[in-house]
């Protein structure tokens, strides 16, 4: 039976990959991220690592027997001090240096593959839960609200390679809110106070990054987004299909 480490972050998705994981004949070892990780693990074999502890996550990988790795989960970046990072975290991070996210994950994932771990994606696990082409629910974007979209899609394919954010809000026309370090939640809290009740309602548009690889940071859309979207006044959201996947609470 195949080995997979789960290394968790955030929220609900760690666990439900787990789960399946187990149904599809993986033997699972969680790991969860010490000060990121907010599931119950109970229900599997688990070790608790520390985000900048490279070094013993892999030896405990090795020592497991774990041939794949999925990570799964948000992670909020901490400053350098609070990291404490080990001599392989210092290399990784040298080697990532000056650029985003998905360049960091992609230094990891070629470190797990040198020493023989291979990463599998998170839809890999929960197919379903990726989003379908068409209409999903509600009614169907006006013009003006086609024309957002397609403003929104420029933008971010212009900043995707720049390794930015997976999410713009648009209104008639005018860009309000390009999400980046903070995350999507935070950046429609932030645009609550700019968009304009008397507009036609606003548009977010949420998808990967231009050559972002998903078997490492899958954007996702949870019910806490959905609120948060609601809250600040957008109307329509609009993913990438096949791209966004969607999360259970």
């Amino acid at each position: 039976m195949a080995k997979l480490a789960v290394i968790a972050g955030q929220g609900q998705i760690p666990v439900q990959i787990a789960e399946m994981a187990v149904r599809m004949g993986y033997d699972v070892l969680v790991m969860p991220i010490a000060g990121q990780a907010d599931a119950d693990f109970s229900a599997f074999a688990s070790s608790v690592i520390a985000l900048g502890s490279i070094d013993k996550t892999l030896a405990l990988m090795l020592d497991e027997g774990c041939a794949y790795v999925v990570m799964a989960g948000k992670v909020v970046r901490p400053s350098l001090a609070a990291l404490k990072p080990d001599a392989s975290a210092l290399k990784l991070i040298g080697k990532a240096m000056m650029r985003g996210d998905d360049s960091l994950l992609r230094v990891i994932r070629d470190f797990f593959a040198g020493n023989g771990i291979e990463t599998l994606a998170p839809c890999d696990f929960m197919p379903d839960r990726l989003a379908r082409a068409g209409l999903l629910v509600g009614r169907s974007p006006n013009a003006k609200q086609e024309n957002d979209i397609a403003l929104g899609r420029r933008v971010l394919a212009a900043l995707g390679g720049l390794d930015v954010g997976q999410a713009v809000i648009v209104q008639a026309g005018r860009v309000l809110a390009i999400e980046a370090a903070e995350g999507t939640d935070e950046m429609l809290r932030r645009t609550a106070g700019v968009v304009d009740a008397t507009e036609s309602p606003a548009v977010m548009i949420k998808l990967p990054k231009s050559g972002q690889d998903t078997s490492l940071d899958t954007p996702v859309i949870g019910v806490g987004t959905i609120e948060g979207a609601a809250d600040a006044g957008i109307g329509v959201i609009a993913v990438q299909a096949q791209g966004v996947l969607f999360a259970q609470s």
